[in-house]
């Protein structure tokens, strides 16, 4: 799955909450560069990110970014690299569709 490289909603969240991207960083305990990325969408956030942005914005995570950006909100994939994981995830589907039928 690609990224969608658009604006998220996260970034108009940050400053309605009176935030900077130094503090999200600081509360997701990552940098200000991560932070930035996410909100253009260029990044994946990973489970822990979701849920400190989640205990941060008092919001659930599909109001800050798109579902496409929410693939690994359970399961980050190990570090085998994006590419292979959505191999994975893709066979995983396969089965389970030929399981159901």
């Amino acid at each position: 799955m690609a990224l969608p490289h658009r604006r998220q909603q996260l970034a108009k969240f940050i400053p309605f909450h009176d935030l900077t991207l130094q503090q999200v960083a600081a509360a997701l305990r990552t940098d200000t560069v991560r932070v930035a990325n996410l909100t253009k969408g260029h990044t994946y956030p990973t489970p822990d990110e979701i849920e400190a942005l989640e205990r941060l914005f008092g919001l659930p995570v599909d109001v800050l970014f798109e579902p496409d950006l929410l693939v690994f909100r359970d399961d980050w994939p190990e570090s085998q690299g994006l590419r292979q994981a959505a191999t994975k995830r893709a066979e995983l589907e396969r089965l389970r569709r030929k399981a159901g039928e």
